[in-house]
């Protein structure tokens, strides 16, 4: 059976089964989900198993170069853009006018501040 979303199907067995506890149909529900359950999906065959296999062998070589430089802390340079450490990261100075903080409007260096 299929269900809208994870409420309406806990909702369906609490009122198949009101003495179960709802905690118990929720860990029946993740056991179910995590450990397959019943699919309404048809097992792949031998011939697609075999495609499948060969579209993923055909597929290039993911590129890590900028993951495994992040990691060991090295400068990374892309295009314009370069990434350095948090603690080199100095924040830019404000400018006159206004900054919308977390939807506050705050003017700056102006004479509304002093």
């Amino acid at each position: 059976m299929e269900f809208v979303n994870r409420k309406s199907c806990i909702e369906h067995y609490h009122s198949q089964f009101p003495n179960l506890p709802r905690y118990m149909i929720e860990m029946a529900l993740d056991y179910d989900l995590q450990n397959g359950g019943a699919s309404s999906e048809k097992p792949m065959t031998g011939a697609q198993k075999r495609k499948a296999k060969k579209v993923k062998a055909q597929q290039p070589e993911r590129n890590t170069t900028l993951r495994d430089a992040l990691r060991s802390g090295e400068l990374v340079e892309i295009d314009d853009v370069r990434v350095i450490p948090q603690e080199e990261f100095q924040q830019a100075p404000f400018v006159e006018g206004y900054i919308s903080l977390d939807g506050m409007a705050v003017q700056k260096g102006s004479d509304a501040d002093k």
